[in-house]
């Protein structure tokens, strides 16, 4: 019998192995790392709020030595792949997960601003017979995460992963028969205008529902670091 849902954190690159991780614009490798870890731990704090739902999160084969245990020791199964190949990674998770489940969400690791009651919605939304997608705009341009009730490997090997950019997503879907319902106001954290918007939304009192103050408290640091960026 098939699971109902599951949910799959995708890393969008290296998080984990300082020596291999791609700097964010200006920030030195430190601080990209604690950047891009924080996220991360805004991920895992939201999604194992979600209780009964299958959670998998999906790492890069380079940081594979480096998870720390306070992400291993969560309620999530730990895969690993190549992000620099993402088609060749999907086909991966869709052959050993994807119809294990009636639904899937995969949510990108650079994303930030949903909360449990998004996912229970994006959730209700492909709740149907038919064919359906929803994708989570973040954002005028990009993604924080797309899900379907059935895998059409031709979209999703004819989308460019490495963008995540949702007009070529969305001229993509509308290719195919799907039902398709949209989601807004995420973000998207991949270049240094993000970090100033991240700054002014985490100053927001409503910024608590899908970050926690400990996690603002690590955003802080790097706000506190490069704070003549955010001017």
């Amino acid at each position: 019998m098939k699971s109902n849902s599951t949910i799959f954190l995708l890393a969008v690159s290296t998080i984990y192995n300082k020596e291999l991780i791609s700097k964010f614009e200006c920030f030195n490798i430190d601080y990209s790392h604690s950047l891009f870890s924080s996220l991360l731990m805004n991920h895992k704090e939201i999604l194992e709020q979600t209780g009964s739902l299958n959670l998998v999160f999906c790492f890069d084969e380079k940081d594979k030595e480096f998870i720390p245990g306070e992400i291993l020791g969560g309620n999530a199964e730990i895969l690993f792949g190549n992000t620099g190949n993402k088609p060749e990674f999907l086909k991966m998770m869709s052959d050993r997960y994807f119809g294990m489940s009636t639904n899937n969400l995969l949510i990108f690791s650079n994303s930030i601003g949903y909360t449990k009651n998004d996912i229970q919605k994006a959730f209700d939304l492909l709740a149907i017979e038919d064919e359906a997608i929803v994708i989570g705009k973040a954002g005028s341009h990009n993604i924080a995460f797309i899900g379907f009730n059935s895998f059409n490997q031709d979209l999703f090997l004819d989308i460019a992963w490495d963008e995540l950019n949702y007009d070529h997503l969305l001229s993509k879907v509308s290719k195919h028969e799907n039902y398709l319902h949209v989601m807004g106001n995420f973000m998207s954290i991949s270049k240094i205008e993000d970090f100033r918007n991240l700054y002014v939304e985490l100053s927001r009192k409503e910024s608590l529902s899908y970050c926690s103050q400990a996690v603002h408290e690590r955003f802080t640091n790097l706000f506190i670091e490069y704070k003549e960026l955010l001017k």
